[in-house]
């Protein structure tokens, strides 16, 4: 039986390094070709690998990119359980704005207890790529691993603003770093670093309790610099290429 699965779409951030093109509104609602926005990229990603349960966190100027959605991808049938919606920071836990893109996630649990996936997809809204998400997910039952995150190939000094990732014969990710001047290099392949893109696969259950967990902890709330560490002594994580 096919897997049950749900997306979230991080599309909160301020997108301050755009500026003055996000002055008027969020960094997914950038116009992006003409009519189309950077989070179409994203959008077009998930349909076209079947993934038809999306959800969009949004926090900061977000009206633009609500009417995008609404008007541009007002194609699915909930009838079917198929949606594309958008989810503003509602303060179901506690008195605050997201904190982090974990603390997005997190603040949105209720939409995991009651959608009930086996595994949850999460992305950003802010990425230009093109990407069968279903090779991925492929790539996680065969492994049986806990959380599977996509990576790229990229230079050494490219590799010093990402995040990156060590990884054994099996692809099992053995260490994670964030922005290091001395990120690991690939075995075999001298000044080429894996870095992580920011795209996850968890499997629910787990994502749940780590979430959980670092809704208690003195942490940045993120998952790049707090779940992806944090889970590598503790559960299965591989690196899918």
């Amino acid at each position: 039986m096919a897997p049950r699965i749900t997306a979230f779409v991080l599309a909160g951030g301020k997108g301050e390094r755009l500026h003055p093109l996000t002055r008027d509104r969020a960094k997914p609602a950038v116009p992006f070709g003409g009519a189309y926005r950077i989070i179409d990229f994203t959008l077009s990603n998930c349909l076209n690998s079947d993934i038809r349960r999306v959800n969009i966190l949004v926090q900061y100027k977000c009206i633009s990119l609500e009417r995008h959605v609404r008007m541009g991808w007002n194609i699915l049938s909930p009838s079917l359980d198929e949606y594309i919606v958008v989810i503003p920071a509602q303060q179901r836990i506690g008195e605050r704005w997201y904190q982090g893109t974990a603390d997005a996630v997190f603040q949105n649990v209720y939409t995991i207890e009651q959608e009930k996936p086996d595994l949850i997809l999460v992305l950003s809204g802010d990425h230009v790529y093109k990407m069968n998400y279903r090779r991925m997910i492929d790539f996680h039952e065969e492994r049986g691993g806990d959380l599977t995150l996509s990576a790229i190939e990229v230079s050494r000094e490219q590799a010093k603003r990402l995040g990156v990732v060590r990884v054994d014969e099996q692809g099992r990710v053995l260490e994670f770093v964030e922005k290091s001047d001395d990120p690991p290099e690939v075995p075999g392949k001298p000044g080429i670093c894996m870095a992580s893109m920011g795209i996850y696969v968890f499997n629910s259950a787990k994502l749940v309790e780590r979430l959980a967990e670092d809704s208690q902890a003195d942490s940045s709330h993120d998952f790049g610099k707090d779940i992806v560490p944090g889970m590598l002594s503790r559960d299965v994580v591989y690196a899918y290429p």
